[in-house]
């Protein structure tokens, strides 16, 4: 049985006075080490979760969450909407529990309380200091996506002020997957697709076997894996044989699906992300594809043969499949059909799923999985930086120790910068890496 259509949520404000979690121009550090935290994670835990469901009077929610993740010592980020809730918390035992309860007893929500009860929480050792403070927001958008191009979607930026909702980072600070198709949401112009492709689900294990299909079969040509995370996400860590999409935001992947159409045409799409939000969205992009006539002339119109999603993304890959929790090193390396780290928006940076490096240093080529961020002041792009290229640092980049940049526009920039007399200031122009080749160069295999 389909799924039932949700209507687009309408847009909302954010809420007045609501704090700036950074300074502006600054982002969020990459660590690898949860800061220097020396707590005993395994007195508390933190927690990937969303829902789609429709959600009456958001801002109430926000003001609630806020106060109970307060009051119980729980960090995080927590996005919310009238499409549904996205969510990564830290925290003791007792606090995360206190925010589950919460929202499994809103008797303002009944929608959402009922889905709270039955949510795949996934559960990983943490503690509070994974994040700096508690980020609770109401967004249009619970990840940002908007696949409709034109006029609908200037017309909500205008509405918005111009300004594009963002979950942790780029595109989403923690996702989980829901137990039922009924939590989806509805593509834009799905009703407009004459024959609908067929969207679903694979738990971990039926997931795991497909892709280990594909890599044996003669007919792996019909069957597309896809990673829809940022480059700098599936670039330290990915399934066999993945389709890496070179994109900065998820609201990007609209783009590359039209450069690459021929590569989904007719095909079998095995779809994942770290926890499943995005796919939730991205499938049902895919299957609204070849709805006018003018694709449908054009005889490649890019819809696939059917889609299909890793339930609870690659957090519940490592722990059904391989048997390990979110953050610990998985025991049968040999049998994982995903290799390298699973990138995450806290301060963990990337949690280990196997040992395999899968990238290299953007300083020296030399393979390394440690991540950084670029050199230059005011710019925050992930990079790789291995230890000797970052100077001994913790990789956190914007000039405080890493000697890498993402670019050579980036460096002149820097170097213009200091040859600049005392307080005078460089207005900051974009970098020539943000383009669509540069990120696809660095998606290439390991050239050592």
């Amino acid at each position: 049985m389909s799924a039932p259509a949700l209507e687009p949520p309408p847009p909302v404000a954010r809420l007045d006075g609501a704090p700036r979690r950074l300074p502006k121009g600054a982002s969020d550090p990459i660590s690898q080490t949860g800061g220097g935290c020396e707590c005993d994670r395994s007195k508390g835990a933190v927690v990937l979760f969303y829902a789609y469901v429709p959600i009456a009077d958001p801002a109430s929610l926000v003001t609630e969450l806020r106060a109970t993740c307060g009051c119980n010592g729980v960090t995080g980020k927590l996005r919310i909407g009238r499409e549904g809730i996205n969510g990564t918390a830290a925290g003791t035992h007792a606090g995360i529990d206190a925010m589950i309860d919460a929202l499994a007893s809103c008797a303002r929500e009944p929608r959402l309380a009922a889905a709270a009860k039955s949510l795949d929480y996934k559960h990983a050792p943490g503690c509070a200091c994974l994040f700096d403070d508690l980020s609770v927001r109401l967004v249009p958008e619970i990840v940002p996506f908007e696949p409709s191009a034109g006029g609908a979607k200037s017309a909500r930026k205008k509405r918005r002020g111009g300004r594009h909702a963002t979950v942790g980072g780029d595109d989403d600070g923690g996702e989980r997957g829901t137990e039922t198709d009924a939590s989806a949401p509805s593509a834009p112009s799905a009703s407009s697709v004459p024959t609908p492709c067929p969207v679903g689900y694979l738990d971990p294990r039926d997931f795991h076997d497909a892709v280990r299909d594909r890599a044996a079969s003669a007919s792996a040509s019909d069957v597309v894996v896809l990673d829809v995370r940022n480059w700098y996400e599936s670039r330290v860590g990915h399934f066999d044989g993945a389709v890496l999409a070179p994109i900065r935001r998820f609201s990007q992947l609209p783009e590359y699906v039209e450069r690459n159409r021929s590569l989904f045409h007719g095909k079998d799409v095995l779809m994942y992300c770290t926890g499943g939000i995005r796919c939730e969205k991205a499938a049902r992009y895919l299957a609204s594809l070849g709805g006018n006539d003018g694709e449908k002339n054009a005889g490649v119109t890019g819809r696939p043969r059917s889609v299909r999603q890793l339930r609870g993304g690659i957090v519940a890959y490592a722990r059904d499949v391989l048997g390990a929790e979110a953050g610990a090193e998985a025991g049968a390396e040999t049998k994982s059909a995903y290799k390298g780290l699973n990138f995450v928006f806290d301060n963990r940076g990337a949690v280990p799923v196997t040992s395999d490096v899968v990238t290299w240093c953007d300083g020296c080529g030399a393979k390394s999985n440690r991540l950084g961020k670029c050199a230059g002041i005011g710019c925050h792009v992930i990079l790789v930086v291995c230890e000797a290229c970052g100077g001994g640092g913790n990789g956190d980049g914007n000039g405080a120790e890493a000697r890498v940049f993402c670019c050579g526009s980036c460096e002149a920039q820097e170097m213009a910068r200091a040859e600049t007399t005392a307080g005078a200031k460089l207005k900051r122009k974009p970098c020539e890496c943000d383009g669509y080749e540069a990120r696809r160069r660095r998606l290439l295999p390991t050239p050592n």
